[in-house]
């Protein structure tokens, strides 16, 4: 209560004929903030060193690499192609990316890639089938060719595999014009109709087929074992390629009217291009038959 006169103390002056006292400071707590960060910073390094060792140490490092499925492929050459043929650890491998790099590849049909803890990874791999092989006119060197027509690599023998002769090269002598691995060099569905083809002709006919000779301008020529031939003609649009069908019947039919012997040795040719008008030629007929030649190249303006 304040009284009129009275003179205002001050409170935090001291009394007459006390001294001045500092009041005492409140004691400080420790600065807990950077002890707390340096800690952290601790474990994080930790752990960064204990990850690097997981993923670059022995304790999770590829020791062994299981490939199953390869048959033209070597188990190394597949690991390699993969990627795997520098170790590392089954943590850091990519299976995705290994997968896709193997199914880059030419032979490799599909893949799977599976790394296993503590140290193993599996490749399973499912190859092309080479279903016949390929040459490019006269020349000698045969490739493998899979059922999508596309060339796998050379061979060194047909195999038992149908022949297909394609375009002759543009130099024979120096192999140009050879198709490389992972060419294709042929419609698949004509492929097809060529397997189906030679697989059907000892129950259509009785025969067995050498191969076939496909040209430039398109032209189907079927080459039996026994030397005689086959001429279908131009099976390069879908209507033309539709009249395969009708030109087989057209084969089968001719033998059981008596009209040919398939199993002639004289047996020149049957030219099935016109299936309602096939004709048949010996080699004993005078004049030789004119003929179109299987194996040539023809220029673009013998083409019709």
């Amino acid at each position: 209560m304040k009284v009129r006169g009275m003179p205002v103390l001050d409170r935090n002056e001291p009394l007459r004929g006390q001294l001045p006292v500092r009041p005492e400071r409140a004691p400080q707590e420790p600065d807990v903030h950077w002890t707390r960060r340096a800690l952290s910073a601790t474990v994080a390094l930790a752990e960064v060193v204990l990850l690097a060792w997981l993923c670059f140490g022995p304790a999770f490092g590829v020791r062994s690499v299981i490939v199953t499925g390869e048959r033209h492929l070597t188990a190394s050459q597949v690991e390699q192609l993969a990627g795997l043929h520098d170790g590392g650890s089954v943590l850091t491998i990519d299976g995705a990316a290994a997968q896709q790099r193997l199914e880059g590849q030419v032979w490799v049909r599909s893949a799977t890639v599976q790394p296993q803890l503590p140290g193993t990874v599996v490749i399973t791999v499912s190859e092309w089938q080479p279903v016949a092989v390929y040459h490019a006119g006269a020349s000698k060197k045969l490739f493998w060719m899979s059922s999508q027509a596309v060339i796998l690599g050379p061979a060194t023998n047909a195999g038992g595999l149908i022949d297909i002769q394609g375009p002759g090269a543009v130099d024979p002598r120096s192999g140009a014009g050879d198709p490389h691995p992972g060419d294709r060099v042929l419609e698949p569905d004509l492929l097809t109709a060529m397997v189906n083809i030679e697989r059907a002709m000892p129950t259509l006919v009785g025969q067995d087929v050498a191969g076939f000779v496909f040209d430039s301008c398109g032209n189907l020529t079927m080459l039996a074992k026994r030397g005689w031939k086959v001429y279908f003609g131009r099976v390069l649009t879908p209507e033309e390629f539709a009249t395969l069908r009708d030109k087989l019947t057209a084969l089968k039919a001719i033998a059981g009217n008596g009209n040919v012997d398939y199993s002639s040795t004289d047996l020149e040719y049957v030219n099935v291009m016109n299936p309602n008008e096939p004709a048949v030629a010996y080699r004993s007929q005078e004049p030789p038959p004119a003929s179109p030649t299987p194996g040539a190249t023809p220029s673009p303006n013998q083409c019709r």
